[in-house]
Order: C-alpha cells, then sequence, then structure tokens
C-alpha cells in the first residue's frame, strides 16, 4: 500500500555545512533547496558529493529551483532569457539528486502582471517548453508551486497545456497572498496535485509558522485529501530549527488519523 512520503526543506549551504550528518543519522529524506546563491557559491562536485552522501544512504529527496528574482514568464526578453539560464542550471544540478520531483515557481507578480495576464502566460508557455523538454531529458518531474497567483484559474490553463507539468500546492502562500483557503485551490487543481508545502500563518504575511502555529485548518485539507485519494510528497517549510520537530510532531498525528499513512 502507498504511504505519505515527508521531506523537511533546507538550503543547500546548510545542508551541506551543517545538518548533512544530522539527516543521515535520522535518515531524514529532505528538500533540498538550491536557493539565492546556492548556484554560484558550490561548484558541481560539491553538489555532487551531498548528492552522493543521500543515494548511499538510501535516503529520497526532492529539489526546490531557485526563484528569487527569476520570472520565467517576464516580458523584458533579457529577464526571461536569464531566468530560463539559470533554471536550466538548477535542472542540470537537480539531476545529480535523482529527485522525486523539482519545484519551480512561475515568477508571476500581481504588479506586474495582472493587467497582462495573457501576455505573461504566454511567455511562461515558452520557458515552460525549454524547462520541460530539458526535464525529460533529465528524467525529472517538474512542478510548478502557487506563490503569488491570486486564484487556481491563473495557474489551471498552464497545467491543462502541459500534461508532464504537475502542482505543488502551498496553503501557506494561498492564504497569505491571495487572501484565499484551500477550497479555493484543491477542488479545481487537485489532478494535477504531485506535492504540498507544509507551513502555518496567520493570514498577514508567509510566517512559515510551525504546524498548528497559525489559521490553516491542515484536518481539512487532509479530510480532502483523503477523499480525493490523494497522496502527494508533503514538505515541511520550517524556517527555523526549533520549529522542525513540533512540525513533524504535528503532521505524524495528523497522519495516523489516516489509514493510508
Amino acid at each position: 500500500m502507498k504511504t505519505w512520503a515527508v521531506f523537511v526543506s533546507v538550503p543547500f549551504d546548510l545542508l551541506r555545512e551543517k545538518y548533512l550528518s544530522l539527516v543521515l543519522e535520522r535518515r531524514l529524506p529532505v528538500e533540498v533547496s538550491l536557493d539565492r546563491e546556492a548556484l554560484d557559491q558550490f561548484s558541481f562536485q560539491d553538489f555532487a558529493q551531498v548528492a552522493q552522501g543521500l543515494q548511499e544512504a538510501g535516503l529520497p529527496c526532492t529539489v526546490h529551483a531557485p526563484f528569487c528574482d527569476l520570472s520565467p514568464g517576464a516580458l523584458d526578453a533579457l529577464v526571461r532569457q536569464a531566468s530560463l539560464r539559470r533554471l536550466r542550471e538548477a535542472l542540470r544540478v537537480a539531476a545529480l539528486f535523482a529527485p522525486q520531483a523539482v519545484v519551480l515557481h512561475s515568477g508571476y507578480h500581481p504588479g506586474y502582471h495582472r493587467e497582462i495576464l495573457d501576455r505573461w502566460r504566454n511567455r511562461l508557455y515558452e520557458s515552460l517548453e525549454v524547462l520541460l523538454s530539458e526535464a525529460e531529458e533529465l528524467g525529472l518531474k517538474i512542478l510548478l508551486e502557487n506563490v503569488f497567483e491570486p486564484s487556481a484559474e491563473v495557474l489551471r490553463p498552464i497545467f491543462e497545456r502541459f500534461p508532464p507539468l504537475g502542482w505543488c500546492f502551498d496553503p501557506g502562500h494561498a492564504y497569505a497572498f491571495a487572501r484565499t483557503t484551500w477550497r479555493d485551490w484543491l477542488p479545481v487543481l487537485h489532478p494535477y496535485l504531485g506535492e504540498i508545502h507544509l507551513h502555518d500563518n496567520r493570514g498577514d504575511w508567509d510566517e512559515h509558522l510551525a504546524l498548528g502555529k497559525g489559521k490553516i485548518p491542515f484536518p481539512e485539507i487532509f479530510g480532502f485529501l483523503k477523499e480525493k485519494g490523494r497522496l502527494p510528497l508533503l514538505t515541511l517549510e520550517a524556517h527555523r530549527e526549533e520549529d522542525v520537530e513540533p512540525g513533524l510532531a504535528y503532521l505524524r498525528g495528523l497522519l495516523g488519523r489516516d489509514p493510508a499513512a
């Protein structure tokens, strides 16, 4: 019987320099975050060594691609080209880890793209064609995460156009940025669901609180998943080390009530 796969997000620099031995000791699956300057700070060999350590231990992982300042749907051709170059580089690094999924952001920004949604989406299509082709060659599964998109309808045409593309649902982003709840997203996009990012907030900002410390109704979310028979990958995105254990404990309690766990 298929069971839940739970990962903990760790930035690559912290994984390599601080947490790798602990991850291996505890046999903790991780989502390796290639955030900000990681691709410039570390060599290909640095990534390969960490990937080898995880693989030798038999630990599955996922990868989160860079997103800061990137805009693969940008109307400015130079910005779009630079974003695409960075993301293609990230895919080549991600392949070293043989991840179960690679998470990308669309780069949608309401201040720039709300009034030109179709034009933005068409440019994103061009970038995704390149990225998905490269991902196929590398044996990678790409998931697109909701961040600043105001509704599921912004993303649905993208998933409909590219069947290989999956969705990473972030209920914290939906609540804090889109001012919506899971009910506005999961009933629409659950057929594309591949992963959920788990962290909590109180609706004012993307606080990344420990699960249960904010206002997001995770029992309702997992009740819906059970009803639909969905078992996406689960990634705990704790921004503070002290929130990891409480988050995992909360999640164990939640999944313990599910017969699939």
